[in-house]
């Protein structure tokens, strides 16, 4: 396994107790048989086990569900799916809302909410601010040193406490100064997250009281109580086989909750409400999260928001065996949230525009999938980069295999392919009729794996 992901690596690069409230009717309405049409070939086709649409047009609601839910059952809007790192979203509300309070501010430096003799990394004499943590700009690596990057943890964050946090702040040397290059890093989202706690009483108490409470989000857990536990999906990985849960404890605010698609939408509407100017409740903070932070125009951040070019507000988020996506539009005041039981990121990732054109009235095509006969002609032998590696199926699916390991490649068309585990497209050459190279594309490099047989 590492051998191969060495190679591939140059190239490529993520509670309350109360009963569940459900405050707006959700029935099927005109969106259901377009969402469906899109949504219902990721299941038929292997690519995930079950998933949960939601979707927010103008103050009405939908919810739709496909594929197997706890017990089997269809899931929907009161089921339970890890939202990974979806959860900054929330850390970096509360950060907002400490801000607003005037309890922190943005340019508070890190070292400053660790306790006496715990020291912060920095670089050309740049110390670690909380707005560095929250916009991804700290120099920190994605993930503390002592932390398994290989991804053969099962649950690579449960064990991971005060301790190891401090040590690896003690040992850690940032990639670049503070505020000058963004650099993802679950590493500084989590330690916003854990500096936060004590200073409001605790992470877990002060996202309850400040966050989730004031949002009416009665479904949406640090740690999911027993009363709710039959509600959670289950995990699956990118080939559909179960995987355990994920848990947290320093690094809580970098992936930590679990929600429903319902208490989801209750943050999309609420978070169109603060673009359009309310500030009751927490919804000031939401406002300020929403605020452009970088210059220049095109692709932005918020606090904790992503925002592309076109005002969109998104983030995505997976763990082992699950993944997220929630978007929102002020200007259409639309938005949505796909949750899916399975660890598959791309192909779920690259329906978001398809929803917002399912929203606008637009008819789009549905997905296409390659059958197993299909399959068929991209079997054979390649030389990628010095590396041999075989490409052969197995009950409809496709798997490359080389060095010592075996991973899927997940469709999302017919000659279009998704490593989840390398984080990696594939895309496949002809030449007449044979197929003759094979693409693997990460980031703005790609490099080209020749047919030898």
């Amino acid at each position: 396994m590492r051998a191969m992901r060495a190679f591939v690596l140059v190239l490529a690069a993520c509670g309350s107790t109360a009963p569940t409230v459900v405050k707006k009717p959700v029935e099927p309405g005109k969106h259901q048989a377009a969402i469906a049409a899109q949504f219902q070939p990721l299941v038929d086709h292997g690519i995930v086990s079950g998933l949960v649409v939601g979707v927010y047009d103008a103050g009405k609601v939908e919810v739709y569900g496909f594929g197997k839910g706890p017990g089997g059952a269809r899931p929907d809007g009161n089921t339970l799916f890890e939202l990974g790192a979806v959860t900054k979203i929330y850390t970096a509300l509360l950060l907002a809302d400490s801000v607003q309070r005037k309890e922190v501010a943005l340019d508070t430096p890190v070292s400053e909410l660790l306790p006496p003799g715990i020291t912060m990394p920095t670089k050309d004499g740049k110390a670690i601010t909380l707005g560095h943590l929250a916009l991804h700009v700290s120099g920190l690596p994605r993930l503390p040193p002592s932390v398994d990057a290989s991804g053969s943890a099962a649950d690579p964050y449960g064990k991971y406490g005060e301790n190891a946090l401090y040590q690896d702040l003690l040992h850690t040397q940032l990639e670049h100064a503070p505020g000058e290059q963004i650099q993802y890093s679950n590493f500084g989202s989590g330690l916003l997250g854990f500096v936060l706690g004590p200073k409001l009483g605790g992470y877990a108490k002060a996202m309850q009281a400040r966050v989730l409470e004031p949002l009416s989000m009665h479904d949406t857990f640090i740690t999911v109580p027993a009363a709710a536990a039959a509600r959670r999906a289950p995990g699956t990985n990118d080939d559909l086989a179960p995987v355990p849960a994920w848990t947290f404890d320093a690094l809580a605010g970098a992936g930590a909750l679990v929600s429903t698609a319902q208490d989801q939408l209750e943050l999309i509407e609420a978070e169109l409400e603060a673009s359009a100017g309310s500030k009751q409740g927490i919804r000031g903070a939401m406002r300020f999260t929403q605020e452009p932070q970088l210059q220049g125009t095109g692709d932005n951040e918020g606090l904790g928001w992503q925002i592309d070019g076109s005002g969109r507000y998104w983030h995505n988020g997976g763990t082992g065996g699950y993944h997220a996506f929630i978007s929102f539009d002020p200007k259409t005041r639309r938005g949505f949230v796909v949750m899916a039981s399975t660890a598959v990121s791309a192909p779920v990732d690259h329906l978001s525009d398809v929803l917002y054109r399912l929203l606008a009235g637009e008819a789009v095509p549905p997905p296409t999938f390659p059958s197993n006969a299909q399959l068929a002609p991209l079997v054979g032998h390649y030389d990628l980069a010095g590396h041999h590696l075989e490409l052969e199926t197995k009950a409809d699916r496709l798997y490359l295999e080389g060095e010592g390991t075996k991973v899927r490649l997940v469709p999302f068309s017919d000659r279009e392919f998704w490593i989840e585990e390398l984080q990696s497209g594939v895309a496949f050459q002809r030449e007449g009729d044979k197929i003759a190279r094979m693409l693997l594309v990460g980031m703005d490099r790609q490099i080209a794996g020749t047919r030898t047989d």
